[in-house]
């Protein structure tokens, strides 16, 4: 057999081999891909280890910037403010809009020993709410010399659709918030098992969050999450409506969309155990740490106490009188302070209520703190 027939043979191997080549290339083809979908990998896990320690440590607002960012203000006030004894004032948003301490500052009788009022609410906070914020500010350091809490009748119902722990979004939960899972959600295992899914992928599970901090324009209307913490101030105040002055026409259709909402809720009302254990409890971690503790009315307008049946409401003073009694409680009974066209749909005060009110509160603070009792 000659070279030329051997070479037509194998199609002349020996001049153009293309199969190894091809074979060669595609391996290194493969080779670069994998190494690029692996570096890929690690570049994802390595950003959400990243976003993990800043949500977690050092930027706890980027998980739950309602509760992250009151307490970096906090801390910038008292760095500010040194000496002056803290007051920290936490509940609902009726404190939220109804505490603002920037109005004390600007009348207050201008001493050393001048309380420093601070708005630690969260939106939608119960019982049970204020304890997780209070639980986080002693975690992070603060010592308020006085803890005032919000008293109110309609959150202290736990039963049903009035539930507390499911207006929590375990997204917003830290890892030291697990004992409070723990004692207080109906399924703490789901929950805690939706956490650890969470701190995997915190990108991912934090998105619509961090979105609504980074472009919160970009989130339609009756999606924004920013709602609750978008225009909080130095102090803590997320500001209310600005009418000032009032608007009748408008508050008065508030009330008619707010008064069917609490009518309901006051139906067949009872105070349920879980708000009362979380009270409670929030009192004796409050004593424990070194601070005096009082409970807050805060303003309710005329429209809206009619709403409150004549048994819900002798059950709701039944039982605060009870608290008080137990636990030696003193209250700041401020539910008639304001008038009505102060508060915009009966229970929330507007910016301008919401200086009025606070130059009235300062006075009583300050009166806690020297051991005066309301």
């Amino acid at each position: 057999m000659t070279r030329t027939t051997l070479l037509k043979l194998f199609r002349l191997p020996a001049l153009a081999p293309p199969r190894p080549r091809r074979a060669e290339s595609v391996f290194r083809r493969r080779r670069s891909a994998a190494s690029a979908l692996l570096v890929g990998v690690v570049g994802v896990l390595v950003i959400h280890a990243a976003a993990l320690v800043l949500m977690e440590t050092a930027f706890p607002q980027l998980r739950d910037p309602e509760y992250g960012r009151r307490a970096s203000a906090l801390r910038a006030r008292l760095a500010e403010h040194p000496g002056r004894p803290l007051v920290l004032v936490v509940g609902s948003s009726r404190t939220c809009m109804g505490l603002s301490p920037a109005a004390w500052e600007q009348s207050r009788p201008g001493g050393a020993d001048d309380p420093l009022l601070f708005n630690m609410g969260l939106v939608g906070g119960g019982p049970v709410i204020e304890l997780l914020a209070l639980r986080r500010a002693y975690a992070d350091g603060f010592r308020p010399d006085v803890v005032v809490l919000e008293f109110w009748p309609p959150f202290l119902r736990e039963d049903g659709p009035f539930h507390e722990p499911d207006r929590i979004d375990h997204a917003r939960l830290f890892p030291a918030d697990e004992p409070l899972v723990q004692a207080y959600f109906p399924k703490p295992e789901e929950t805690e098992a939706k956490m650890r899914r969470d701190r995997f992928f915190p990108l991912y599970e934090t998105r619509h969050r961090l979105l609504a901090q980074i472009a919160p324009r970009w989130q339609p209307w009756d999606r924004r999450m920013d709602l609750a913490w978008g225009n909080l101030d130095g102090w803590g105040w997320l500001p209310g409506l600005d009418e000032h002055p009032p608007r009748p026409d408008e508050r008065v259709k508030r009330l008619a969309h707010c008064e069917p909402i609490y009518r309901g809720q006051f139906e067949g009302y009872s105070v349920h155990p879980l708000a009362d254990r979380a009270l409670r409890e929030s009192v004796a971690l409050a004593r424990a740490k070194g601070s005096k503790v009082a409970l807050a009315y805060f303003p309710e307008a005329t429209e809206f106490r009619g709403w409150m049946p004549a048994d819900a409401e002798r059950r709701a003073q039944e039982y605060l009188a009870t608290l008080r009694r137990e636990l030696d409680l003193p209250l700041i009974d401020a539910r008639t302070w304001m008038p009505d066209d102060l508060l915009v749909d009966g229970f929330h005060l507007s910016k301008h209520g919401a200086g009025e009110f606070t130059r009235k509160f300062g006075p009583v603070a300050a009166a806690l703190l020297a051991g005066e009792r309301k």
